[in-house]
């Protein structure tokens, strides 16, 4: 019970991932169609399509870093000893890198909101975009905490096969 409420978060993440990247294939396909068939783009579609995209970027950063299932290209070998070493160091520069994006985006949000800033045709305040671009930051950050200190992390997968 306790594995299947932690989980919750994630499935969440992952529907809100699979939503948008369908909300993208379908706005692209009516984008193109009315494109080259009816001569009648989308206007909006562009402007829709940002948003959405930064959504799902967003949600599914968090699912990556938890289960450290981003692409690695190991360039130089590493001794056996030194991997854990290795990922560790990993974790922490993600965990760092994703702290200052949400620091980031977190300044642009409040700016974006002090001027009121918007989106040019459907109106979405730019602050909400960013305020929920810095929160999936913050979460992501601490994915990557979690991430390094789970016995599994340490352990390289290629399709759920582990190689250590």
């Amino acid at each position: 019970m306790r594995k299947e409420a932690s989980a919750l978060p994630a499935r969440a993440l992952e529907a809100v991932g699979v939503v948008a990247l369908a909300v993208l294939m379908l706005v692209v396909l009516v984008d193109v169609a009315g494109r080259n068939l009816f001569n009648r783009p989308l206007p909006w579609g562009t402007e829709l399509l940002e948003v959405v995209l930064a959504v799902m970027v967003f949600a599914l950063y968090p699912l990556l870093a938890l289960r450290a299932t981003h692409i690695v290209v190991d360039l130089i070998p590493v001794p056996a000893a030194l991997r854990l070493p290795q990922r560790l160091l990993s974790a922490l520069v993600g965990a760092v890198l994703f702290g200052v994006i949400a620091y980031c985006t977190g300044r642009q949000a409040v700016r974006s909101a002090t001027y009121g800033d918007a989106s040019a045709l459907l109106k979405i305040p730019t602050a909400w975009v960013l305020w929920g671009m810095c929160a999936l930051s913050v979460v992501t950050a601490l994915a990557f905490l979690v991430a390094a200190w789970r016995r599994d992390a340490t352990r390289a997968a290629v399709h759920g096969v582990a190689l250590d």
